[in-house]
């Protein structure tokens, strides 16, 4: 019996540890990235722990094959786990409760339990025709907005309602105005769906390469992109632009975005001298008033493991709510050491101004540290 015991074990050890014969070779990554977040929003002075939206905490597995036809396949299963989102975390406003913000899940549910969302589940197939992707993935519009070679990014990005966007303004007299940082900025700089994207072979011009990437996603939605990657003397250069046609024609939901563009460029100089600017507006339907824009500029130092920025941002007339002035301004400082084997830490000051007719709103201020580990 003991005989028959170690065979059958010896077997199944065996068997386990044979490769199938088709399958792709994948790797496990990700990352935990958590921010200590001080806020003042003129009544109240807060501290809370939130997971960095800039680049959310994440695992995933990816992987790809080449196949006998000359083809290579290629997998990337992704989650996100953000037990308290910083994009999402607003004012406790329950009687009788602490000032201190409510931890929220992915979807923003206030004390809502940890949440595993999917970030990406895609299959593709690429070789000289460039490649195609299908499933639950990126759409060519995905990061645009952020294509950036300034430092201190782990804490300073044009996307920049990340960190703190739930929060609400407060009037002049202290109470919550139900405006928030998110209501008056741009929502799409990362878009994930189900889709099929196809992306261009890379073509060399200008001293860099330039891809184009089209996508079709469920329900109709079509996007198309172009990026270029590339260095002129001592100067290293990153741009990008995109157009998303939506397809609900049918829509009668107010100021519904018909069309958008978006638009970011970067340069580096081998120095550590750096800029950025980014640009999006939408040109809406079913409503009056002006096209929403925003606009965002950088600039940067960086030197052996250190990066210093500051940045500029302005946002004009989001929301549904028409009004004649609806401004927000975002003004940010940021520090980043790099520590060296996927960890970095950062720190970063914001100051949010809001101008809207009809109302006296109070700034809001953010003070972050921040610390990434990957693995």
């Amino acid at each position: 019996m003991r005989k028959l015991i170690f065979f059958s074990t010896s077997l199944l050890a065996g068997l386990v540890s044979i490769p199938a014969a088709n399958a792709v070779d994948v790797k496990l990554y990700g990352q935990v990235n958590k921010s200590l977040v001080a806020s003042d929003d003129g009544q109240n002075t807060d501290i809370g722990i939130y997971d960095n939206d800039l680049s959310s905490t994440r695992f995933g597995v990816k992987g790809d094959q080449k196949l006998d036809n000359g083809l290579t396949a290629s997998v990337l299963l992704e989650m996100e786990m953000q037990s308290n989102p910083s994009n999402l975390f607003v004012q406790n406003s329950t009687a009788g409760n602490s000032a201190t913000p409510q931890n929220t899940n992915n979807s923003g549910t206030a004390n809502g339990s940890v949440a595993f969302d999917e970030r990406h589940a895609s299959v593709g197939l690429s070789g000289d025709f460039g490649g195609v992707v299908l499933g639950q993935t990126a759409t060519a519009t995905d990061s645009i907005l952020s294509q950036d070679l300034v430092g201190a990014q782990d804490v300073l990005g044009a996307d920049y309602r990340k960190m703190g966007g739930g929060l609400n303004f407060r009037t002049g007299a202290g109470a919550l105005s139900g405006v928030t940082i998110n209501s008056m900025t741009f929502d799409g700089g990362n878009k994930r769906t189900d889709a099929i994207r196809y992306d261009s072979p890379k073509l060399e011009a200008l001293g860099g390469k330039f891809q184009g990437k089209a996508s079709i996603a469920q329900g109709g939605d079509t996007e198309a992109a172009v990026l270029y990657e590339g260095k002129v003397a001592d100067v290293k250069l990153k741009a990008a632009g995109a157009v998303e046609f939506n397809n609900d024609t049918a829509t009668t939901a107010t100021r519904a975005v018909e069309t958008r563009y978006v638009a970011s460029a970067s340069a580096l100089h081998s120095s550590g001298i750096g800029a950025t600017a980014a640009y999006t507006t939408d040109d809406l339907r079913n409503g009056t008033g002006e096209d929403p824009e925003q606009w965002y500029l950088k600039a940067g130092y960086a030197w052996d493991a250190f990066e210093v920025a500051a940045d500029y941002g302005k946002s004009n007339h989001y929301g549904t709510t028409v009004l004649t002035e609806n401004e927000l301004t975002a003004m940010g400082v940021g520090a980043q050491y790099n520590m060296g084997n996927g960890v970095s830490v950062a720190g970063l000051y914001r100051n949010f101004d809001a101008n809207r007719t009809g109302s006296s709103l109070e700034d809001v201020d953010l003070y972050v540290a921040n610390m990434r580990v990957k693995f």
